[in-house]
């Protein structure tokens, strides 16, 4: 008895149950908030009015899928001239012809770009993806970190060499040092970024004027004193950034007892011997 109840069950794989859902889902009365969202979405589906571009892209696309009829005029005349649905264009050689029997593809350009610029944009795209895979190939690592690593330790001795020329001007002035040869280590500022706002112009305004005081007033002092030759400048910012540092360093050492790397100045050079821990930033 059980044996034949257990073989009556429906099998749970087959469609049986998929059909009384829906029939069950067909029968069921929508909710008011179930109607409702249905009616939204049709009235939205009405309303909706495709793009002109859409519209002409779906015309242009359907008339492509479909074959020439013979009502058409030009397959009237190649009918009358023996041509057949089907066969290719041209004299047909052992009853086949070896012309193309589809119309030749539309290729629609969108773009404004002239004639033939495409595939060049597209061969350019091309060597340029294959350029960078070959440098990305043939990169080594350890080449690649050392450089990077190169790059941050200059990036790091420039902001040193900044800061030293920035104390060196500021111990030599409250010494009424007039010229010293290692300001000439300090790069020029940066570039102002120019601003629209009215607040912003006058200030940069004011700005101006008095940058163009303060070079005029330089101009008098460097006419009025004597200035470096370009070769001693020239020779001076050529040596690696490490010396740059070095010359900055001893020279406030010897003549301020400055430590650049303690950030302090030393009553003599007996105290500075004692008290400072060497002359490089290692020994800090």
């Amino acid at each position: 008895m059980s044996h034949h109840s257990e073989d009556d069950e429906d099998d749970y794989m087959s469609t049986k149950f998929l059909e009384t859902a829906q029939e069950f889902e067909s029968k069921r009365q929508e909710s008011y908030s179930e109607k409702r969202k249905r009616q939204l979405r049709e009235q939205q589906e009405k309303a909706y009015i495709k793009p002109r571009a859409q519209l002409e892209a779906e015309e242009r696309e359907k008339g492509l899928q479909k074959s020439i009829e013979q009502s058409n005029k030009g397959m009237k005349m190649l009918m009358k001239m023996g041509f057949k649905q089907g066969q290719g264009l041209g004299s047909s050689k052992g009853g086949s012809s070896s012309g193309i029997a589809e119309p030749i593809q539309v290729d629609l350009k969108l773009g404004r770009s002239g004639i033939g610029m495409d595939s060049e944009m597209r061969k350019r795209e091309r060597e340029q993806e294959e350029e960078e895979l070959r440098k990305r190939v043939h990169i080594d690592p350890e080449e690649f970190r050392n450089q990077m690593a190169s790059k941050a330790k200059d990036a790091q001795l420039v902001r040193y060499v900044n800061a030293a020329v920035s104390i060196c001007e500021k111990l030599d002035e409250e010494n009424q040092v007039e010229s010293n040869i290692l300001w000439t280590l300090k790069p020029p500022p940066p570039p102002t970024v120019t601003s629209t706002e009215p607040e912003d112009v006058e200030q940069s305004q004011q700005q101006q004027l008095e940058k163009e005081k303060e070079e005029a007033e330089n101009k008098e002092q460097e006419e009025a004193e004597p200035t470096y030759s370009p070769e001693e400048v020239d020779a001076l910012k050529s040596l690696p950034l490490d010396d740059q540092l070095a010359k900055l360093v001893d020279y406030l050492r010897e003549t301020y007892f400055y430590c650049f790397w303690c950030r302090a100045k030393y009553a003599d050079q007996a105290d500075l011997d004692e008290n400072c821990p060497g002359t490089s930033e290692e020994d800090h």
